[in-house]
């Protein structure tokens, strides 16, 4: 069997797809462009509820407020401070908690 080279394989994989390379490369960013939006859409509707750990409507959206935050700092990749390494951390933590209440 002949061995594929590598730029052989880049160029079949992304032209089987509906995307420039470049999202493929940047997954991360486009991920986090497409999240911040919906999730300020999900905080601004009017909601039927909370997740039940979760004490009041008011709190469930500073949760939603930290995530957003935190997309947000990934979609501005650069060197991040302690402090928003931190924030960063929350949000994707909360997020992957919180992901299945995503819904109202």
């Amino acid at each position: 069997m002949k061995r594929k080279k590598k730029t052989d394989i880049v160029e079949a994989w992304s032209h089987k797809h509906d995307y420039p390379i470049e999202e493929v490369w940047n997954t991360d960013n486009i991920i986090a462009r497409l999240i911040v939006p919906r999730l300020k859409a999900f905080k601004a509707l009017d909601k039927h509820g909370h997740p039940g750990d979760i004490a009041s409507m008011e709190a469930w959206h500073k949760v939603i407020d930290k995530m957003i935050y935190a997309f947000e700092l990934n979609m501005h990749a650069g060197a991040l401070s302690q402090e928003e390494r931190k924030d960063f951390e929350e949000g994707f933590e909360l997020f992957y908690k919180y992901y299945l209440y995503l819904w109202d």
